[in-house]
């Protein structure tokens, strides 16, 4: 594999809508949860306080997940600014095409997100 260079083309173009667009459509769902959180109910008895409860939960976990996916989408959007994205940043080749067009935000070359994942051993 070569040394990617920095670079911005046309190409990069597609990529930066994608990853807007997609920014745009967390910001919504985020502000949604909240609002599922911060929504003032009283449950009527304890089956529904406990229903309440799960509920408040699945948002919370949600907004997390999807505040750090925000980061990561923040951070290739940075990397398009710099003229950097699509270079693997542990060791600076090209991140192929087919990566990218499945994980737009990917910082890493697939050999090295691999090594990067901790092994589950059975």
């Amino acid at each position: 594999m070569a040394v990617a260079t920095k670079i911005r083309s046309k190409k990069h173009a597609a990529y930066e809508r994608l990853l807007r667009s997609k920014r745009a459509e967390l910001l919504a769902h985020l502000q949604e949860h909240r609002e599922e959180v911060l929504a003032e109910r009283v449950p009527d008895d304890n089956y529904a306080l406990a229903t309440r409860t799960l509920m408040e939960d699945l948002a919370v976990g949600a907004i997390q997940r999807e505040r750090a996916l925000l980061g990561e989408l923040e951070h290739a959007l940075g990397r398009l600014e710099e003229g950097v994205f699509g270079i693997c940043e542990a060791c600076g080749v090209t991140i192929p095409e087919r990566r990218l067009k499945a994980l737009p935000w990917a910082r890493f070359c697939l050999e090295c997100a691999e090594r990067r994942q901790p092994h589950w051993k059975n």
